[in-house]
C-alpha cells in the first residue's frame, strides 16, 4: 500500500501543474496551429487553406521586415539586460547597512503594469513638452527627437523593456550568488586580486548556469515585445519598430485575418523554441 502511494504522489503533485499547462499552454499552442491552416475571419474559419497562410507571410515583405526589427531589437536588448543585471545584482550582493532597500528599489519596475511604465516614458521621451527636454533646454541644450527617429526609436523601446525586467534578472542573479562560496572570494583577496578580477574568473564562471536562464528569458521576453511598442511608436516612425507581435496585432485585429495572424504567432513560437533549445543544447557543455 505505502509503495503504492508512493509511486502515485508525485502524479497527484504534478496533476496541478498539468493541467494549468495544459489550459494555458497546450491548448492555446494547439489553437493557434489550427487556426492557422483556416481562411479565419471576424466570425470564423471560411475555408480550410492548408499552409496557404504561411507562404503569404514568406513572401510578405512586411513580414520579413518585422522579422528583421525583432531580431534587430534582441540584439540590442539581450546583451544590455544580461551586463546591466549581472552588474546590479554583484553590487546588490555586498553586505551593507540598507542594502535591502536598493534590492526592493530595482526590484519595484517589475510590478508596475508596461502600459504605466511606457505612458511614463512616452511623457519622458515626448518632443518638445517632454520632461527630457524641458532638461535640455534648461541647460540651453537641443531637443531629442528618439522617439521620431528610426535607428533610436528602438533604442528607446529597449531601455524601457530593460528598466522594467532588470529586476527579475537580478533577483535570479543574486540566487545564484548566494550559491558561490565566499572562501573563493576570500581566498583571491590574500592572493592580491581586484575586484574585476573576482567577476572575470570567479563569479561569471560559476554563473554560467543562472546567466544561461538569463539569456534564455531574455530572447523570449524580446521576441514577445508588444505593449511598450503599441504605446509608445504604435510601429512607427516608418514602421522601424513593427516587431513580429506588432504585425499580428495588425494581421489580427486592424484586418481581420486571423488566420494569418495565427500563423505568425507560430512561427514566432518556433522561433523562441528553436533559439532556446539552440542556447541550452550547445551552451550546455560550458555550464
Amino acid at each position: 500500500m505505502a509503495r503504492q502511494r508512493a509511486k502515485v504522489l508525485p502524479y497527484l503533485m504534478a496533476g496541478p501543474y498539468i493541467l494549468m499547462f495544459a489550459i494555458f499552454a497546450a491548448y492555446p499552442v494547439g489553437r493557434a496551429i489550427y487556426m492557422s491552416l483556416f481562411d479565419w475571419g471576424i466570425f470564423g474559419p471560411n475555408a480550410f487553406v492548408g499552409v496557404a497562410n504561411y507562404l503569404s507571410l514568406f513572401g510578405d515583405r512586411r513580414f520579413w521586415s518585422s522579422v528583421g526589427v525583432t531580431t534587430a531589437f534582441a540584439a540590442i536588448y539581450v546583451p544590455m539586460i544580461v551586463v546591466a543585471s549581472l552588474l546590479i545584482a554583484v553590487l546588490l550582493h555586498r553586505r551593507l547597512p540598507g542594502i535591502t532597500i536598493f534590492r526592493t528599489a530595482f526590484f519595484i519596475p517589475i510590478v508596475i503594469n508596461v502600459a504605466v511604465a511606457a505612458i511614463a516614458f512616452n511623457w519622458l521621451l515626448a518632443p518638445d513638452v517632454g520632461f527630457v527636454d524641458q532638461v535640455l533646454r534648461f541647460f540651453g541644450l537641443p531637443g531629442q527627437r528618439m522617439l521620431s527617429q528610426p535607428g533610436w526609436a528602438l533604442f528607446a523601446i529597449a531601455i524601457v523593456a530593460l528598466w522594467t525586467q532588470t529586476g527579475f534578472m537580478v533577483v535570479i542573479l543574486l540566487a545564484g550568488l548566494e550559491n558561490i562560496p565566499d572562501d573563493l572570494y576570500e581566498a583571491a583577496r590574500l592572493d592580491g586580486t581586484r575586484p574585476f578580477y573576482d567577476l572575470i574568473y570567479i563569479t561569471i564562471p560559476l554563473l554560467r548556469p543562472i546567466l544561461l536562464i538569463v539569456m534564455v528569458l531574455s530572447i523570449v521576453h524580446a521576441f514577445q515585445i508588444f505593449g511598450e511598442v503599441f504605446i509608445i511608436t504604435q510601429g512607427g516612425p516608418y514602421g522601424s519598430t513593427t516587431v513580429m507581435t506588432m504585425l499580428l496585432y495588425e494581421e489580427g485585429f486592424e484586418r481581420f485575418a486571423l488566420g494569418r495572424a495565427a500563423a505568425i504567432g507560430v512561427v514566432i513560437t518556433i522561433i523562441i523554441a528553436s533559439l532556446s533549445f539552440i542556447q541550452f543544447r550547445f551552451f550546455r557543455r560550458q555550464v
